[in-house]
């Protein structure tokens, strides 16, 4: 079964998460704080993480900066706090789901499973490869949406969900030059909060992702304006 690691330093609700996982079969390692949690998921690569973002020390958006440099595994924040903001800087650094403290563990459970079904199918359909064939090509990467699949070359690459939805949005409307709030409208589905650098951030990453994949894409800055993808020679 899967191993689920969760991080929370309220031990009530760390204990009480932990049960449910652990009555439904999960393999579950708990943490009441985030020392150390970095170098544990290195060593024993979970799953699953459930990340707490208010703790002492060092809080959970800090430690979920530094995870994502490493692993794609899915990862779903916790808080008590109400901010909007958190939300929405949670999911711009990397996380995949979050959910607003006090849930039924049940909701959390099924969030998690939810994540756990979809990279199975990941993995399943790089075996498909007459499935995987039928999406669209752009230069020599092809975008499967259906499976939710990005392959360079036969290579298949991850991107986080926000990576993936900013990556075909973009590779849809080539050559066409989008401003930072045109693209938080379209993408990120919500009015502009007067912060564009969101955007620097999650662009900065995807161009990475695409430069080491060797992928034909390249994402232009225009300056003072916004972004535009081209495709190279």
């Amino acid at each position: 079964m899967a191993h689920i690691f969760v991080v929370d330093d309220d031990s009530n609700i760390l204990e009480l998460i932990t049960e449910y996982l652990r009555k439904d079969g999960f393999t579950v390692s708990a943490f009441s704080d985030g020392s150390n949690l970095v170098e544990n998921v290195r060593a024993e690569k979970p799953d699953c993480l459930i990340l707490d973002i208010m703790m002492p020390g060092v809080n959970g958006l800090t430690l979920l900066t530094s995870i994502r440099t490493f692993t794609e595994m899915p990862i779903i924040m916790i808080s008590a706090r109400g901010e909007e903001m958190d939300r929405i800087i949670g999911l711009e650094l990397g996380c995949n789901d979050f959910l607003r403290k006090p849930f039924h563990p049940r909701e959390l459970i099924g969030r998690v499973k939810g994540m756990l079904r979809l990279v199975q199918m990941y993995r399943s359909s790089e075996g498909e490869g007459q499935e995987a064939g039928k999406g669209v090509s752009i230069g020599n990467m092809t975008l499967n949406e259906e499976f939710r699949l990005v392959q360079v070359e036969g290579r298949e690459v991850s991107f986080t969900s926000r990576e993936y939805e900013l990556l075909v949005f973009l590779a849809k409307h080539l050559e066409r030059p989008f401003s930072r709030e045109q693209l938080i409208q379209q993408v990120w589905k919500y009015d502009f909060m007067g912060e564009p650098r969101v955007v620097d951030d999650l662009v900065k990453r995807l161009r990475k992702k695409l430069s080491d994949a060797g992928a034909g894409l390249h994402i232009e800055t225009l300056w003072g304006f916004g972004y535009k993808v081209t495709v190279k020679g």
